[in-house]
């Protein structure tokens, strides 16, 4: 809405029209197969208009089906230039230069008033759902053509009355519209900006010719209308309308039905429409096919009716002096005396049956007992003084059943006023008071279009009127659960007060943009609403750090988004170490933590099945991220439950009063405990229907709701901010955000990284809170600890320089060195090879048509022109020349196919089809995004050079699942696992066995081409490539101890199998006692696995927890100077570093059997005979009787627990290299109750416990220099240094390296497939940027496509899909009602209680149960 003539008068309105582009190319986010746009321009017939008449104006609408692989925002563009704009006008909207569009007000007293149209762009993206996409089915819809009627013009009350004495002397007090106001701005009603006086012109009280025509834009669904107090269907209600407004159904799209009702509606101002309105709603009776029989007045007959209405009005105008409708439209005595005036002029021709009004007879009947007529005079003169276009919509509403993001926009009123509602679809309005424009759309971050654009300046014919407000842009987002209707106003003709019907005038009035623009807000239901007070709701767009930008255009938004990612990373680590948004949101989610785990140690939460303590919810990629964070989550905390369930299932669930089972999946409205669990919503758009509907959906369940997105103003943002905080809204924050912002391009790449990333620090945070607090650690069973997580926030760290490395531009956006692109190149260059292979047929198809063209047209195939070249003329040779030349022709396809690959060095064997591409990952996020990513990559690509797509895990099912569709040429990428650390190894095996199988299935020498992406640099034997990644992490101590035994030991050699074969002297201790590397041996006397009273021996865990204590200071420096280049360990040498997965498995089986071979023998057998297991068994049956009878030798007192003297005096005796910090924090460890001594339960629990993990419970400063909570990165030149440093001699190392397995599996799953799943969007970015560009180059620029859209364009799911928007909405609010309900009785249950216990004196016991009835 252009209020500034600027917009217009300067350039023609281009630059508005590339407001609108942006607008509607954001909106194609949320789907877009067609979209259309109407204004409003003045006609040129023969209609009415006049001095102090309002103007005439016809909409122009503008209406495109996208094609699949045009641009919907460009071709909208072009539609709205090629209808709107002048032939040879330079692309100028139509009276870009007239008057009508410009005519300003010169402020003097005497001066006419302005009557300048603002120019305005209603418009609408659809994503078709109940049909196809077509022109019928694209918005904006009409359902009945423009008809000229004879209308009556209104304006607002003051402009109508104007405080001229007399003329209000019979308006009901009542509806004085300045007892309700709420203005901004403060300024008289007849006075402009500067204070002077103001001109209004008063629209005289006479019919006149105008084209009435009505448009509607709706987003949503259409499901029932209620008429004669029972609801109708979308079908009945669009056979009625057919019957009702005798016109054929413009489209069988319900969104084209609201424009019927809306018909029937609108009719303020004209009595033929007020009729139609009182017939079809008053007195029309059903509306079912059962009354198809009912024949409807047509509209002809229509106007004869309203023509004696209009005598009346005349006849009373005249025969009163009456000015303006104004006084009768707000006198009640008025209304009656016209509706009197027109019953003594219909009855007696309604009696008479004459042809005029015999149309009624069917509808009208004058029986004094139960007639109607007086019925439908009344409801006829309401209508037509009421039914203005914000009751229209408001009526709508009120009896329609379904989701709705509407705009309204008639003839009648578009120069002045729009209607917008919401109601289950999200709506947001704009105000740019500086620019003077209005932008509004579904799409929240469509309206910060303006923010990207300046008020165009230059030379212009015209001043503007509009007076710029030195304000920020604001935003209003409509109340779309409860449901809202918002007028926009901004006048017309000097009256600057909204045009409001009696029986809405008690609503606020909000003056926005300098008073330029009136708001007006009603709420259809307050169920959900906390306050409706306008300037408290309004967002501010500028100025505000919360709120980013439209990002600019650029040539390859996928390339843009993978480049960001070294940068958004960094500063998504940046930005928690600032007490930011995240931080502060991270505060409130570590105190809802402590919240829920308090109440399971206190025993008020009590667990059981179907318990859930944090639930993670998203769709599609989001929830792929969260299905890996529960499953790190729940690693770490075996007994904390973390379930991640689709939003889909959710609404299903919970949504609709019917549920929808989950069939497949153990979720159910019974198996599933909602009561008040920690919420985490990812949705990075945070517009996605599903998520979005879950925000609200679960505030019924949980006050505990976070979300995770791309920034902080989003549409589940939104929606959690509203809930109430108890006015600690800076400590409450709920949002998590990766300030990546809108990313239009469909195929994800950033957006995932940036959200894993995100979900990585709030891993860190969680994993921080728990162990924190000993009684934290104890019921959620911890097996993570403090030095876990610096090794992980390390990794994380070090992260960065890795993904700077694969994307090829560093975190300040910067592009690298050429000397260190290189990872870049092999990975572009692997995309280039395998883009050759998708172009191959389209590349012979060419070489093809251009040999029978040039062939055919000189009249000489190639062997008859060779033939002839060399004499050969006699006929003889001519069948024989002829028959090899058709033989070229028929395999020419083949043989041009093959040319190509002997030229680029591709592959022979491969077959000459199209291609499909099988993704393989361990980890499933990985495998499953990068299928979704090049799938979309290729979702325009012509046939010729289509794409299929597959994915699956080659540690689990990829082999059954895709093995048996290897052809030659089927291509297969791979992620492997880092094997070089003992927890991945065999893991790596598995994926590179998958490898082989799929690569070893041949035909005629040939089978799939395979490439490998990961850190271990080892080729397998059966794959074409295999690409390294670069490793920028210090060593763990399982390479850095296969390192030293190299170094140390020349008796190292390798099997014949390829495993490693050491020989333990190497790592046998020196005579001074000295590590030389570390020692397996575990004779009758070693503690270093036992007990730590050597009680019982028990082998150690892979997930041993450990805990060092560690410096807090400032990291970042130093971590760049120590980070190490990949291969760095002892003398540069990397043992690990090129050898397979299998001889990885050999060496470390070897040490570790070696190990365990010394260290297990107990007397003549051993620990793995048969005998010995027995007797290990008959051991730790009697551990217990052990363990009791040690604990009482050590309580000397024989008090029944152990203080810390004698729990320190105890073990010093057994190990006397243990320190009293190292002591005094076991001790706190072990005494889970806070009592300051240990019970035997605490004393058992703790003796069983391994030395190497009890040494890791040491105290940690979770905090930098500044107090905040951090976890600080490791700063130990390999990861288990320190340990090695701090353990008791005895202590095995490779027991320490086995208790670094978690953290290896949570490099693996957070750090490393991150950096695969970046490798794969680039080398995959290659391929689908060299197949877009080898189109337009050969077709000199007519064909193309661009490979950051899809046809479906669905970057954002907002559809409702599979739950009905509209069950999904009527739920919420119920089950908020029941909240509120039950909330209220249980605060009166307990009101009750107190009241009844201070009135009879009864006493409480601790358990809040009566004293006397609890000794009874």
């Amino acid at each position: 809405i252009l209020l500034n003539s600027q917009w217009v008068n300067v350039d023609g309105g281009q630059r508005a029209l590339s407001v609108l582009e942006k607008m509607v190319e954001v909106t194609m986010m949320r789907g877009a197969q067609s979209g259309g746009v109407v204004t409003f321009e003045p006609t040129s017939s023969g209609e009415g208009g006049g001095k102090n008449a309002n103007p005439v104006i016809k909409g122009v609408r503008s209406r495109v089906v996208n094609a699949k692989r045009t641009v919907l925002s460009e071709g909208v563009r072009k539609k709205i230039e090629s209808d709107n704009c002048g032939f040879m006008s330079g692309g100028k909207l139509k009276g870009w230069n007239d008057v009508e569009f410009n005519a300003t007000q010169d402020g003097t007293s005497g001066s006419v008033a302005a009557k300048r149209l603002v120019r305005g762009f209603f418009g609408h993206t659809r994503f078709a759902t109940s049909s196809k996409a077509s022109m019928g089915g694209t918005h904006p819809h009409q359902w009945s053509p423009r008809h000229t009627f004879t209308c009556y013009g209104f304006q607002s009350k003051e402009g109508a009355l104007q405080g001229e004495e007399g003329l209000d002397a019979d308006v009901d007090k009542s509806h004085r519209v300045e007892t309700s106001l709420h203005k901004l701005v403060e300024m008289s009603s007849f006075e402009n900006s500067a204070g002077q006086a103001r001109n209004i012109m008063r629209v005289e009280p006479k019919g006149q010719p105008m084209g009435v025509e009505n448009f509607v834009t709706h987003n949503g669904d259409f499901e029932f209308y209620k008429i004669g107090g029972k609801y109708y269907d979308c079908e009945a209600i669009q056979e009625w309308l057919v019957r009702a407004l005798h016109v054929p159904m413009p489209a069988t799209v319900d969104s084209a039905a609201i424009a019927g009702v809306i018909d029937l509606l609108r009719v303020q101002g004209c009595f033929a429409l007020s009729v139609r309105y009182a017939v079809c709603f008053e007195l029309g009776g059903d509306v079912g096919p059962a009354d198809s029989s009912v024949v409807y007045p047509t509209t002809v007959q229509y106007e004869a009716v309203g023509k004696i209405f209009e005598k009346v009005l005349d006849k009373m105008v005249m025969e009163n002096g009456i000015k303006t409708l104004e006084q009768i439209s707000s006198s009640t005595k008025n209304r009656k005396n016209l509706c009197a005036m027109v019953k003594d002029e219909l009855l007696p021709l309604i009696k008479a049956q004459t042809s005029v009004v015999s149309c009624l007879s069917y509808f009208v009947t004058t029986d004094e007992e139960c007639g109607t007529f007086d019925q439908f005079v009344n409801a006829t003169v309401n209508a037509f003084f009421d039914n203005d276009l914000l009751n229209t919509v408001r009526v709508f509403l009120k009896n329609a059943k379904g989701s709705f993001g509407l705009c309204v926009s008639t003839s009648l009123d578009a120069h002045r006023q729009v209607a917008m509602a919401a109601k289950g679809q999200t709506l947001c309005i704009a105000f740019y008071p500086r620019k003077g424009v209005i932008c509004y759309g579904s799409e929240q971050a469509a309206v910060k279009a303006g923010l990207n654009y300046e008020t165009p300046e230059g030379k212009s014919n015209w001043s503007s009127d509009f007076k710029c407000v030195d304000e920020d842009a604001v935003r209003f987002d409509l109340d779309d659960l409860g449901g809202e209707i918002a007028l926009l106003d901004w006048g017309y003709a000097g009256d600057n007060e909204p045009a409001v019907s009696p029986p809405n005038r008690a609503l606020p009035v909000y003056k926005l943009m300098g008073g330029a623009v009136n708001v007006i807000t009603l709420h259809q239901e307050n169920a959900m609403s906390k306050s409706s007070y306008l300037p408290k709701r309004l967002t501010t767009l500028e100025n505000n750090e919360f709120i980013k930008p439209l990002l600019d255009d650029c040539d390859d938004p996928v390339l843009g988004d993978i480049q960001d990612i070294p940068k958004i990373c960094h500063n998504i680590q940046e930005d928690w170490k600032d007490v930011g948004l995240n931080r502060m949101s991270s505060w409130h989610l570590m105190q809802c933590i402590k919240r829920r785990l308090k109440g399971k140690v206190d025993g008020s939460i009590e667990n059981h099945a179907g318990q859930i303590d944090i639930l993670v919810t998203g769709c599609e990629v989001s929830l792929w991220l969260a299905e890996q964070f529960v499953a790190d989550l729940q690693k770490c905390f075996p007994k904390l439950y973390v379930k991640a369930v689709s939003s889909n299932k959710l609404l299903g669930l919970f949504g609709q009063e019917l549920s929808m089972p989950s069939i497949g999946f153990p979720y159910s409205q019974k198996g599933m405990d909602l009561k008040d669990p920690i919420v985490l919503i990812i949705s990075h758009s945070g517009g996605t229907f599903a998520p979005l509907a879950c925000s609200n959906l679960l505030q019924s369940f949980s006050s505990s709701i976070f979300a995770v997105c791309s920034e902080w103003d989003t549409q589940v943002g939104k929606q959690l901010r509203s809930i109430y905080s108890g006015g600690l809204d800076l400590l409450t924050s709920r949002i998590f955000s990766t300030e990546v912002g809108v990313r239009p391009a469909e195929p994800c790449s950033i957006s995932v990284v940036a959200t894993h990333q995100l979900l990585t620090n709030i891993f860190e945070h969680i994993c921080m809170t728990i162990l924190g607090d000993p009684n934290f650690r104890y019921v959620t069973g911890s097996i993570i600890n403090e030095r876990d997580l610096q090794t992980l926030e390390r990794l994380n760290v070090d992260n960065i320089k890795a993904l700077e490395r694969i994307v090829g531009v560093d975190r300040k956006g910067v592009k690298l060195h050429d000397k260190l692109l290189h990872q870049e190149a092999e990975l572009r260059a692997a995309g280039d090879v395998w883009s050759e292979h998708i172009l191959e047929n389209a590349k012979a198809y060419i070489m093809t048509f251009i040999y029978i063209v040039v062939t055919v047209t000189i009249g000489h195939p190639l062997i008859s022109g060779i033939a002839e070249a060399a004499g050969l003329r006699d006929e003889r040779y001519y069948y024989i020349t002829r028959f090899f030349d058709s033989l070229i022709y028929f395999w020419l396809p083949q043989i041009n196919v093959m040319i190509l690959r002997i030229i680029q060095g591709r592959n022979k064997r491969h077959r000459m089809v199209g291609r499909t591409v099988v993704i393989g990952d361990p980890c499933p996020w990985v495998a499953q995004s990068a299928e979704a990513f090049l799938s979309k990559i290729f979702a325009c690509s012509y046939s010729i050079a289509g794409l299929n797509v597959l994915s699956g895990n080659p540690a689990d099912h990829l082999v059954h699942r895709h093995t048996h569709r290897v052809v030659r040429g089927s291509l297969l990428v791979c992620g492997r696992p880092d094997g070089r650390l003992t927890a991945l190894t065999t893991l790596e095996a598995s994926t590179c066995l998958a490898v082989n199988q799929a690569s070893s299935i041949q035909s005629i020498g040939g089978t799939c081409e395979s490439i490998t992406i990961g850190h271990n640099k080892s080729k397998l034997p059966l794959s074409a490539k295999a690409i390294f990644l670069e490793s920028f992490r210090p060593q763990f101590l399982c390479e850095k101890l296969l390192v030293e035994s190299e170094v140390k030991s020349n008796k190292m050699s390798l099997t014949a199998t390829g495993n490693l074969k050491v020989d333990p002297s190497a790592f046998a201790e020196d005579p001074e006692g000295k590590k030389r590397g570390f020692s397996f041996r575990r004779s009758s006397d070693t503690k270093s696995e036992r007990g730590f009273l050597n009680v019982s021996r028990r082998k150690s865990s892979a997930t041993t927890n450990l805990n060092v204590s560690r410096r807090r200071s400032s990291l970042a420096s130093s971590l760049m100077r120590k980070s190490q280049t990949p291969g760095d360990g002892i003398d540069g040498l990397d043992s690990t570093s090129h050898r397979s997965s299998a001889a990885l498995i050999g060496a470390y089986a070897n040490m570790e059997k070696e190990a365990k071979t010394k260290a297990s023998r107990v007397g003549d057998h051993s620990k793995f005979d048969v005998d010995g297991i027995i007797e290990e068994m008959i051991k730790e049956r009697k551990g217990v009787d052990q363990y009791r009878k040690i604990f009482e030798e050590i309580d000397v007192d024989g008090s029944g627990e152990l203080d810390f003297d004698e729990f320190v005096a105890a073990y010093k005796k057994i190990n006397p290299d243990v320190s009293l910090t190292q002591l005094e924090q076991m001790f706190k460890e072990a005494d889970l109750d806070g009592g300051g001594t240990l019970d035997f339960e605490e004393f058992v629990a703790m003796a069983k416990l391994p030395q190497v993990e009890v040494l890791g419970k040491l105290s940690v400063q979770n905090r930098d220099d500044r107090g905040l909570a951090q976890v600080m990165p490791s700063e130990e030149r390999y990861f288990g240094e320190e340990l090695r440093k701090t353990a008791p001699k005895g202590t095995g190392a490779f027991l320490m390296s086995q208790s670094q397995h978690l953290v290896m599996e949570l490099y693996e799953s957070r750090i490393a497939s991150m950096q695969r799943f970046v490798a794969m969007t680039v080398m995959f970015h290659q391929m689908g940027s060299r197949v877009q560009n080898f189109f337009p180059n050969i077709s000199f620029g007519y064909l193309g496509y661009r490979m950051d859209r899809t046809h479906s364009i669905m970057r954002i799911a907002t559809t409702a899909s599979p739950v009905s928007g509209a069950d999904v909405r009527d739920r919420m609010v119920e089950l908020h009602l029941r909240f509120k309900i039950q909330k209220a009785v249980t605060l009166f249950s307990k009101k009750y209680v107190q009241w009844r216990n201070a009135k009879y004196g009864i006493s409480l016991s601790r358990s809040g149960t009566p004293a006397s009835e609890k000794s009874e």
